[in-house]
């Protein structure tokens, strides 16, 4: 009898105990808010966690941009995007969150299409008629940069991070350097889920 009572006592602090410490999560599956909203792209993530405060991370973007640019004119976007980073977290305290860099390789494949309206009008005669043109870009290619950001854990398994990443184009396509720069800039709020 004495041990069922002692028993029923230590349980409830025994669960306290286990209350008070920390899950240990392998890694992260996350999704670019910022791209679905302002580039019309989806994206999906997964950070595998290291020792040392660090990890690798695989990106996947469906109906990728090149900077944002021309994504409301978009007709089709054929584009999909493979990014791999190294995030390294500076901060000793904290399990993968704080503030971040991320060296990164993204290759880009695929196909997008605009539309440019013209307009002319003859002042000759009061006349006018309009016009458009489909273009179609191949903006396949290699990209290398960085990212900074910060990332905060909230109920120790939902992460928001801010960031930013720009990157050099090293294609040789014409059409990427005819009509971009090859400077790409790209802002993330990325919300993550921890498993």
């Amino acid at each position: 009898m004495k041990k069922l009572i002692l028993g029923l006592l230590i349980l409830p602090l025994m669960s306290i105990a286990q209350d008070g410490e920390s899950k240990e999560y392998s890694g992260e599956i996350k999704s670019n808010l910022f791209d679905l909203v302002v580039g019309k792209s989806f994206n999906v993530g997964y950070e595998h966690f290291l020792k040392g405060n660090q990890s690798v991370q695989l990106d996947v973007t469906l109906f990728d941009t090149y900077s944002y640019i021309d994504a409301s004119e978009l007709e089709k976007n054929g584009l999909i995007g493979i990014q791999a980073s190294y995030n390294i977290y500076f901060s000793k305290s904290k399990k993968q969150h704080g503030f971040v860099f991320s060296p990164f390789l993204k290759y880009r494949v695929g196909k997008q299409e605009t539309i440019d309206y013209y307009y002319y009008y003859d002042y000759n005669n009061g006349t006018g008629s309009s016009s458009n043109m489909i273009r179609e870009f191949d903006l396949s290619g290699l990209e290398a940069g960085f990212g900074i950001g910060h990332k905060w854990l909230f109920n120790d398994k939902i992460s928001l991070t801010l960031g930013s990443q720009i990157a050099r184009n090293f294609s040789n396509s014409k059409e990427i350097s005819d009509n971009y720069s090859d400077i790409n800039f790209k802002a993330h709020v990325t919300l993550g889920f921890r498993l």
